[in-house]
Protein backbone atom coordinates (compact mmCIF):
# COMPACT_ATOMS: atom_id res chain seq x y z
CA UNK A 1 0.00 0.00 0.00
CA UNK A 2 1.25 3.45 -0.93
CA UNK A 3 0.85 5.76 2.08
CA UNK A 4 0.41 9.49 1.44
CA UNK A 5 0.31 12.34 3.88
CA UNK A 6 -2.29 14.24 1.79
CA UNK A 7 -5.84 13.09 2.47
CA UNK A 8 -8.96 13.23 0.32
CA UNK A 9 -11.88 15.04 1.94
CA UNK A 10 -15.01 12.89 2.02
CA UNK A 11 -17.20 16.00 2.09
CA UNK A 12 -15.61 17.55 -1.00
CA UNK A 13 -18.17 18.98 -3.42
CA UNK A 14 -17.68 17.82 -6.99
CA UNK A 15 -16.91 20.23 -9.80
CA UNK A 16 -20.13 19.18 -11.55
CA UNK A 17 -22.14 20.18 -8.47
CA UNK A 18 -20.31 23.52 -8.30
CA UNK A 19 -21.01 24.20 -11.98
CA UNK A 20 -24.70 23.47 -11.41
CA UNK A 21 -24.74 26.00 -8.58
CA UNK A 22 -22.97 28.55 -10.78
CA UNK A 23 -25.55 27.93 -13.51
CA UNK A 24 -28.36 28.44 -11.01
CA UNK A 25 -26.85 31.80 -10.06
CA UNK A 26 -26.47 32.73 -13.72
CA UNK A 27 -30.19 32.08 -14.26
CA UNK A 28 -31.04 34.21 -11.21
CA UNK A 29 -29.07 37.10 -12.65
CA UNK A 30 -30.44 36.75 -16.19
CA UNK A 31 -27.23 35.14 -17.46
CA UNK A 32 -25.06 38.13 -16.62
CA UNK A 33 -21.77 37.95 -14.74
CA UNK A 34 -22.13 38.10 -10.96
CA UNK A 35 -19.86 38.55 -7.98
CA UNK A 36 -19.19 36.39 -4.95
CA UNK A 37 -21.65 38.24 -2.75
CA UNK A 38 -24.36 37.87 -5.41
CA UNK A 39 -23.61 34.15 -5.65
CA UNK A 40 -23.92 33.68 -1.90
CA UNK A 41 -27.42 35.14 -1.98
CA UNK A 42 -28.84 32.46 -4.29
CA UNK A 43 -26.57 29.41 -4.07
CA UNK A 44 -26.65 26.53 -1.61
CA UNK A 45 -22.85 26.47 -1.39
CA UNK A 46 -20.47 29.30 -0.54
CA UNK A 47 -18.36 31.33 -2.95
CA UNK A 48 -15.26 30.25 -0.99
CA UNK A 49 -15.96 26.65 -2.07
CA UNK A 50 -16.07 27.79 -5.69
CA UNK A 51 -12.86 29.76 -5.31
CA UNK A 52 -11.04 26.78 -3.79
CA UNK A 53 -12.01 24.66 -6.77
CA UNK A 54 -11.03 27.16 -9.48
CA UNK A 55 -8.35 29.22 -7.64
CA UNK A 56 -9.92 32.57 -8.59
CA UNK A 57 -13.44 33.87 -9.15
CA UNK A 58 -12.54 34.94 -12.68
CA UNK A 59 -11.48 31.38 -13.55
CA UNK A 60 -14.74 30.09 -12.06
CA UNK A 61 -16.77 32.40 -14.31
CA UNK A 62 -14.72 31.31 -17.31
CA UNK A 63 -15.45 27.65 -16.47
CA UNK A 64 -19.15 28.56 -16.21
CA UNK A 65 -18.97 30.36 -19.55
CA UNK A 66 -17.48 27.25 -21.20
CA UNK A 67 -20.07 25.05 -19.47
CA UNK A 68 -22.96 27.20 -20.71
CA UNK A 69 -21.63 27.21 -24.29
CA UNK A 70 -22.23 23.47 -24.34
CA UNK A 71 -25.91 24.30 -23.76
CA UNK A 72 -25.94 27.08 -26.37
CA UNK A 73 -26.14 29.71 -23.64
CA UNK A 74 -24.01 32.80 -23.09
CA UNK A 75 -22.84 34.52 -19.92
CA UNK A 76 -23.03 38.25 -20.61
CA UNK A 77 -20.50 40.73 -19.28
CA UNK A 78 -21.74 42.66 -16.26
CA UNK A 79 -22.76 46.27 -16.79
CA UNK A 80 -20.13 47.50 -14.34
CA UNK A 81 -16.74 45.86 -14.96
CA UNK A 82 -14.87 44.48 -11.94
CA UNK A 83 -11.85 46.62 -12.61
CA UNK A 84 -13.67 49.88 -13.36
CA UNK A 85 -12.11 52.86 -11.63
CA UNK A 86 -14.60 55.58 -10.76
CA UNK A 87 -13.76 59.25 -10.54
CA UNK A 88 -14.69 61.14 -7.37
CA UNK A 89 -17.31 62.98 -9.44
CA UNK A 90 -18.98 59.68 -10.42
CA UNK A 91 -18.93 58.48 -6.82
CA UNK A 92 -20.45 61.72 -5.53
CA UNK A 93 -23.12 61.82 -8.24
CA UNK A 94 -24.28 58.33 -7.27
CA UNK A 95 -24.21 59.25 -3.59
CA UNK A 96 -26.26 62.37 -4.34
CA UNK A 97 -28.84 60.29 -6.22
CA UNK A 98 -29.39 57.89 -3.33
CA UNK A 99 -29.05 60.54 -0.60
CA UNK A 100 -31.72 62.66 -2.37
CA UNK A 101 -33.95 59.62 -2.83
CA UNK A 102 -33.80 58.77 0.90
CA UNK A 103 -33.74 62.42 2.02
CA UNK A 104 -31.06 61.62 4.60
CA UNK A 105 -27.60 60.11 4.87
CA UNK A 106 -27.86 56.45 3.84
CA UNK A 107 -26.75 53.70 6.17
CA UNK A 108 -25.04 50.65 4.71
CA UNK A 109 -28.30 48.66 4.68
CA UNK A 110 -30.19 51.54 3.06
CA UNK A 111 -27.46 51.97 0.47
CA UNK A 112 -27.39 48.31 -0.51
CA UNK A 113 -31.20 48.10 -0.68
CA UNK A 114 -31.41 51.17 -2.95
CA UNK A 115 -30.03 49.30 -5.99
CA UNK A 116 -26.85 51.39 -6.21
CA UNK A 117 -24.76 51.50 -9.35
CA UNK A 118 -21.60 51.60 -7.21
CA UNK A 119 -21.01 49.32 -4.24
CA UNK A 120 -20.69 50.39 -0.60
CA UNK A 121 -17.27 48.72 -0.49
CA UNK A 122 -16.01 50.94 -3.30
CA UNK A 123 -16.67 54.05 -1.19
CA UNK A 124 -15.21 52.51 1.97
CA UNK A 125 -12.02 51.49 0.16
CA UNK A 126 -11.62 54.84 -1.61
CA UNK A 127 -12.22 57.04 1.43
CA UNK A 128 -11.16 54.64 4.22
CA UNK A 129 -14.60 54.34 5.79
CA UNK A 130 -18.22 55.27 5.12
CA UNK A 131 -18.39 58.34 7.45
CA UNK A 132 -15.31 59.76 5.71
CA UNK A 133 -16.90 59.10 2.32
CA UNK A 134 -19.96 61.05 3.47
CA UNK A 135 -17.71 63.85 4.76
CA UNK A 136 -15.95 64.12 1.39
CA UNK A 137 -19.33 64.20 -0.35
CA UNK A 138 -20.47 67.08 1.89
CA UNK A 139 -17.22 68.89 1.07
CA UNK A 140 -17.96 68.35 -2.62
CA UNK A 141 -21.46 69.84 -2.23
CA UNK A 142 -20.29 72.76 -0.05
CA UNK A 143 -17.47 73.53 -2.44
CA UNK A 144 -14.76 73.68 0.19
CA UNK A 145 -12.43 71.41 2.17
CA UNK A 146 -13.43 70.48 5.72
CA UNK A 147 -10.48 68.24 6.56
CA UNK A 148 -7.02 67.85 5.10
CA UNK A 149 -5.64 64.43 4.20
CA UNK A 150 -3.20 64.67 7.12
CA UNK A 151 -6.11 65.28 9.51
CA UNK A 152 -8.03 62.30 8.13
CA UNK A 153 -4.97 60.07 8.46
CA UNK A 154 -4.56 61.26 12.06
CA UNK A 155 -8.20 60.43 12.81
CA UNK A 156 -7.81 57.01 11.22
CA UNK A 157 -4.78 56.25 13.42
CA UNK A 158 -6.70 57.38 16.49
CA UNK A 159 -9.63 55.13 15.59
CA UNK A 160 -7.32 52.14 15.18
CA UNK A 161 -5.69 52.90 18.52
CA UNK A 162 -9.11 53.10 20.16
CA UNK A 163 -10.16 49.76 18.68
CA UNK A 164 -6.99 48.04 19.82
CA UNK A 165 -6.98 49.43 23.36
CA UNK A 166 -10.76 49.74 23.87
CA UNK A 167 -10.17 53.10 25.55
CA UNK A 168 -11.94 56.40 24.97
CA UNK A 169 -10.12 58.90 22.79
CA UNK A 170 -8.91 62.02 24.52
CA UNK A 171 -10.98 64.07 22.04
CA UNK A 172 -14.16 62.33 23.26
CA UNK A 173 -13.68 63.74 26.75
CA UNK A 174 -14.99 67.20 27.65
CA UNK A 175 -12.47 69.82 26.60
CA UNK A 176 -11.89 73.28 27.99
CA UNK A 177 -10.70 74.40 24.55
CA UNK A 178 -13.15 76.02 22.15
CA UNK A 179 -11.43 74.49 19.12
CA UNK A 180 -13.10 71.17 18.26
CA UNK A 181 -10.77 68.39 17.05
CA UNK A 182 -11.57 66.85 13.68
CA UNK A 183 -12.26 63.42 15.15
CA UNK A 184 -14.96 64.93 17.37
CA UNK A 185 -16.40 67.04 14.53
CA UNK A 186 -16.71 63.87 12.44
CA UNK A 187 -18.60 62.12 15.24
CA UNK A 188 -21.02 65.04 15.62
CA UNK A 189 -21.65 65.17 11.87
CA UNK A 190 -22.09 61.41 11.65
CA UNK A 191 -24.49 61.35 14.63
CA UNK A 192 -26.57 64.19 13.14
CA UNK A 193 -26.64 62.56 9.69
CA UNK A 194 -24.70 65.47 8.14
CA UNK A 195 -27.69 67.81 8.39
CA UNK A 196 -28.85 70.78 10.48
CA UNK A 197 -30.64 69.54 13.60
CA UNK A 198 -32.90 72.63 13.56
CA UNK A 199 -34.17 72.86 9.98
CA UNK A 200 -33.09 69.45 8.66
CA UNK A 201 -31.31 70.85 5.62
CA UNK A 202 -28.10 69.36 4.29
CA UNK A 203 -25.59 70.33 1.58
CA UNK A 204 -26.39 66.94 0.05
CA UNK A 205 -29.96 67.95 -0.79
CA UNK A 206 -30.10 71.76 -0.45
CA UNK A 207 -27.95 74.02 -2.62
CA UNK A 208 -25.77 76.54 -0.81
CA UNK A 209 -26.14 75.10 2.69
CA UNK A 210 -23.06 75.44 4.88
CA UNK A 211 -22.80 73.33 8.04
CA UNK A 212 -21.19 74.39 11.32
CA UNK A 213 -20.58 72.69 14.65
CA UNK A 214 -22.31 74.56 17.49
CA UNK A 215 -21.98 74.48 21.28
CA UNK A 216 -25.47 73.84 22.76
CA UNK A 217 -24.45 75.46 26.05
CA UNK A 218 -22.34 78.41 24.83
CA UNK A 219 -18.63 78.07 25.42
CA UNK A 220 -18.61 81.48 27.18
CA UNK A 221 -21.12 80.12 29.71
CA UNK A 222 -19.11 77.05 30.59
CA UNK A 223 -20.20 74.74 27.79
CA UNK A 224 -17.65 72.05 27.01
CA UNK A 225 -16.43 70.81 23.65
CA UNK A 226 -17.93 67.37 24.21
CA UNK A 227 -20.08 65.15 22.03
CA UNK A 228 -23.23 65.70 24.10
CA UNK A 229 -22.80 69.49 24.04
CA UNK A 230 -22.23 69.80 20.31
CA UNK A 231 -24.69 69.83 17.43
CA UNK A 232 -24.72 70.36 13.69
CA UNK A 233 -26.37 73.57 12.48
CA UNK A 234 -26.53 75.27 9.13
CA UNK A 235 -25.05 78.77 9.00
CA UNK A 236 -28.47 80.46 8.97
CA UNK A 237 -29.81 78.56 12.01
CA UNK A 238 -26.59 79.13 13.91
CA UNK A 239 -26.75 82.86 13.26
CA UNK A 240 -30.38 82.91 14.33
CA UNK A 241 -29.82 81.40 17.77
CA UNK A 242 -31.29 83.41 20.62
CA UNK A 243 -27.98 83.79 22.46
CA UNK A 244 -26.51 86.18 19.92
CA UNK A 245 -23.89 87.43 22.35
CA UNK A 246 -22.01 84.18 22.02
CA UNK A 247 -22.81 82.72 18.62
CA UNK A 248 -20.77 79.59 18.12
CA UNK A 249 -19.48 79.34 14.58
CA UNK A 250 -17.02 76.49 14.64
CA UNK A 251 -17.15 75.89 10.92
CA UNK A 252 -16.61 72.36 9.75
Amino acid sequence: MDYKFQRTRIDKISRDKILLELEKAARAFNYSEFGKRDFNKVASISSSTVKREFDTWRKALQALRDYLKGKNLNLNARKIPYNQVYSDKQLFEEMERIWTKLKHRPSRIEWESSEPHISYRTYSRRFKGWPKACLKFIEYKMGRTIATEDELVSVELQEKLQQSTQKELVTDKPSNKRTIPLSLRLKVLNRDNFRCVFCGRSPATDIGIQLQIDHIIPFSKGGKSSLDNLQTLCQECNLGKSNKKDISQDSI
